[in-house]
């Protein structure tokens, strides 16, 4: 099974990698702590939810059903909360370009969202 560290050091370099180019500038919820330890939550950053990110994630779960697991680990929790983190910013950002306003319901399932499982899972 995968360390902590050692998938922390795959999956975190690549969705920092991509966090420079949000498609969405509003952050709509307030940080998560970055974490200070090993045993801390290493929580998701809302800017890391670009559609490079999604692309990226897709690909991999893409790679996994149709190349086969080469592999006993089965983690395939980080990209699946990629595709829902980028899809929540997608629908508020359609919903304020359709209606001009923020979506507050969504907005506070998004903020749920980033706060009981935007993190790492190792």
């Amino acid at each position: 099974m995968f360390s902590y560290m050692k998938c922390a050091a795959t999956i975190l370099p690549a969705m920092l990698l991509f966090a420079h180019s949000v498609v969405f500038a509003k952050e709509y919820c307030k940080p998560m702590p970055k974490a200070e330890r090993e045993s801390d939550s290493w929580y998701i950053p809302e800017s890391a939810f670009t559609k490079e990110a999604v692309n990226e994630a897709l690909r991999e779960l893409g790679s996994q059903v149709n190349n086969g697991v080469a592999r006993h680990d089965f983690l395939v929790d980080n990209e699946l909360k990629m595709v829902k983190g980028y899809l929540y910013l997608a629908y508020l950002a359609e919903n304020k370009k359709e209606f001009g306003t923020d979506d507050e319901g969504l907005r506070e399932e998004f903020c749920k969202f980033l706060n009981e499982e935007a993190y790492i899972s190792h």
